[in-house]
């Protein structure tokens, strides 16, 4: 716990008036201003200290691959949480406001899975977010989640429609794997 202690101050220290901006936004008991703030959250967090090639740097803190993956992902949902949290108070009482939580960490997986992927694999990770969020609007735009001659089944997937909570989950955790495995063996620096 005493590494995650140091990780998160690290991580407040440096990325705070980046990231301010975004979590005073996901304060908002909304699906689409908590995914919007997560989402830029994501690009500032470990993709960003990747791409600026300070990787090696944490890793003489002494951070492994594997703490570094899962801190950063640990220290996300938390900010996901205490947001939802402190902004409970002026959300509507039923149900639907925590369906709003787990859809906001729902989203947060699946980003964070394809952007650390990506700049693990050496990709830019701005442009892969970017191009992801394009292709996830669209594909999961069209048709429709029902069965019929319009039944799109990336809908039921997708991290911005949701079209099946578990569905999206299941596709959520298999980037979030995938992320972690290319993380530990590549590590994104070139």
């Amino acid at each position: 716990m005493k590494n995650f202690d140091v990780y998160v101050r690290k991580q407040l220290l440096e990325k705070y008036s980046s990231m301010l901006f975004f979590l005073v936004i996901m304060l908002f008991p909304s699906f689409g201003v908590k995914a919007f703030g997560a989402f830029f959250i994501i690009l500032f967090s470990l993709a960003s200290d990747i791409r600026q090639k300070r990787l090696d740097l944490m890793t003489f803190l002494p951070f492994t691959r594997k703490q570094l993956f899962w801190m950063e992902y640990t220290f996300l949902l938390t900010l996901v949480s205490v947001t939802f949290f402190v902004g409970l108070p002026f959300a509507d009482r039923s149900i639907d406001s925590w369906l709003i939580l787990i859809r906001a960490f729902i989203f947060l997986s699946t980003y964070f899975g394809v952007v650390i992927s990506a700049v693990s694999v050496g990709f830019d990770p701005y442009g892969a977010a970017f191009l992801f969020l394009l292709a996830d609007l669209v594909l999961g735009g069209i048709g429709s989640s029902r069965l019929g001659p319009t039944f799109n089944p990336y809908k039921l997937i997708s991290p911005i429609y949701q079209a099946n909570i578990f569905a999206s989950l299941a596709f959520a955790f298999v980037l979030i794997y995938a992320a972690y495995k290319l993380f530990i063996q590549r590590g994104g620096e070139r």
